[in-house]
């Protein structure tokens, strides 16, 4: 199931200031927001990012992505639902020998 956040991010994330809550791409990219938009002090930076976290991380969202999507220069989105390939869609079959 697509986001419909990260859909309607799609063309300027860097200026859309909402996010969904269950969405690991949201809580990856509310932190990057926090980091590269927001004219805070580096403390109050600091405090926001790791507020951001902890909320992603009491919905059960996994730190250790969240952290490693954060830090990448692209700004996170989820890819939309028909690039994702089905897990129900058998594997290729190998042809010749």
């Amino acid at each position: 199931m697509t986001c419909m956040t990260c859909t309607a991010a799609r063309d300027a994330p860097q200026f859309h200031p909402f996010f969904a809550d269950y969405c690991l791409h949201c809580a990856a990219r509310r932190i990057q927001y926090i980091q590269r938009r927001l004219n805070l002090a580096p403390d109050d930076k600091r405090n926001r990012c790791r507020a951001a976290l902890a909320d992603a991380m009491e919905l059960g969202l996994p730190e250790q992505e969240i952290r490693a999507m954060a830090k990448l220069p692209e700004w996170q989105l989820q890819q939309p639902a028909m690039d994702a390939q089905p897990a129900s869609l058998p594997a290729p079959r190998k042809r010749g020998r």
